[in-house]
């Protein structure tokens, strides 16, 4: 790596590390790795080194690039506010251009150009979820036209463990007289995964067809289960589109009376701000707000929440790279959640729900992970 290649990363952002430390605390990968190149400091070095072309990349320099989980919670504690997610991510970018990175990244981005989502599954079955409503209208949600397009994602359209999110939103916007309609088959990966792996020059096909599909739907309004899509449209797209989540949309539901929480939910819950949707989108009232309309829940915070939240260790594509890392992470979650007794963790991320839920069930943790949606339904008679 040279600094032509390099040139795209900032050499005053990276400067403004002082190397203090401060952020050591908050990088959970710090905290399980133990290694200095693992932290947030350790990583803006690695890039600093690169920019002075004094860098010799090797593998552990691979690892520590790509085991960053790119939550955001250096930046949110950093007394000179370094960007340090946006420089690793471009610190990827550039080691995708000299050919050194993780190869199963190429695996992806085969798997997106050839099936346009991430599981590698017929693109027919992204709404098998629908099978999972009792009485789906004959459109099967699959109109024309309508004032909203409600974007799946591909987590939630294809892993059967969180498959009910999406039917339960579906289900919640049918009940308060919402006009939505979903992309089916024609709803393409939002290119999420690739900005992580570091290629989001390969986002362009996707956008392209993406915001031409929602164009021919006639809709003023997207709206998204998925932090990740949202803040990949928000950030990464050109739309004139309202985009909102799932919890701003349903906390305005609740608001406007089309929706009554009135069922009694009883349970010790708190809430998990997912990376994507509250530090890196700035969305921390709405669900709180939503769970909080729900009768009968005891609600108490975690002591690490809003934009200081721990990882649930499912971002950044590590559970792809390094499952043991993001295992860990996840464990450390859980163990949080316990230290505030409470036995229901609610969050707004399909992710987070399949990070923590698969790590509570390998360690036979007794605890209940659900999504926002699901809630909603518990609490709506």
């Amino acid at each position: 790596m040279n600094i032509i290649q390099l040139k795209k990363l900032s050499y005053d952002e990276v400067a403004k590390c002082n190397r203090c430390g401060f952020c050591l605390p908050s990088c959970p990968t710090y905290i399980i790795k133990g290694k200095e190149a693992y932290s947030p400091r350790g990583r803006n070095a690695i890039t600093r080194f690169a920019i002075e072309n004094k860098l010799e990349l090797d593998e552990n320099t691979e690892k520590a690039i790509f085991t960053c989980l790119g939550c955001g919670a250096c930046t949110a504690v950093c007394l000179s506010s370094v960007q340090t997610k946006d420089l690793i991510f471009q610190n990827r970018e550039c080691q995708v251009d000299v050919g050194f990175y993780p190869k199963v990244a190429e695996r992806l981005v085969r798997t997106l150009e050839d099936s346009h989502n991430i599981s590698d599954d017929d693109q027919e079955d992204r709404a098998e979820w629908q099978e999972l409503i009792k009485e789906l209208p004959e459109d099967a949600f699959e109109k024309e036209k309508a004032e909203v397009v409600f974007f799946v994602g591909c987590v939630a359209s294809f892993f059967p463990m969180v498959q009910k999110i999406p039917a339960n939103m579906a289900s919640i916007m049918q009940r308060a007289g919402v006009d939505f309609t979903i992309l089916g088959g024609d709803e393409w990966c939002c290119g999420f995964p690739l900005i992580g792996a570091g290629m989001p020059e390969k986002l362009a096909a996707m956008k392209e067809h993406n915001l031409k599909k929602v164009a021919d739907a006639g809709a003023g309004t997207i709206v998204f289960t998925c932090p990740s899509c949202y803040h990949t449209w928000k950030h990464f797209y050109e739309t004139e589109a309202r985009l909102m989540h799932a919890s701003q949309f349903i906390a305005e539901l609740i608001r406007d009376g089309k929706i009554v929480l009135d069922k009694e939910v009883k349970a010790t819950a708190t809430y998990h701000d997912p990376c994507d949707l509250g530090r890196n989108s700035g969305i921390f009232e709405e669900p709180r707000e939503v769970i909080k309309a729900v009768p009968g829940l005891n609600f108490v915070e975690l002591p690490m929440n809003r934009k200081f939240s721990v990882c649930c260790g499912g971002g950044g594509n590590v559970e792809m790279t390094d499952p043991d890392v993001s295992a860990r992470v996840a464990q450390m979650k859980l163990d949080s959640v316990k230290g505030v007794g409470a036995e229901l963790v609610i969050t707004g991320c399909q992710q987070c729900v399949r990070t923590m839920g698969t790590r509570a069930k390998r360690g036979k943790i007794d605890i209940q992970i659900k999504d926002l949606t699901e809630l909603v339904m518990d609490a709506m008679s």
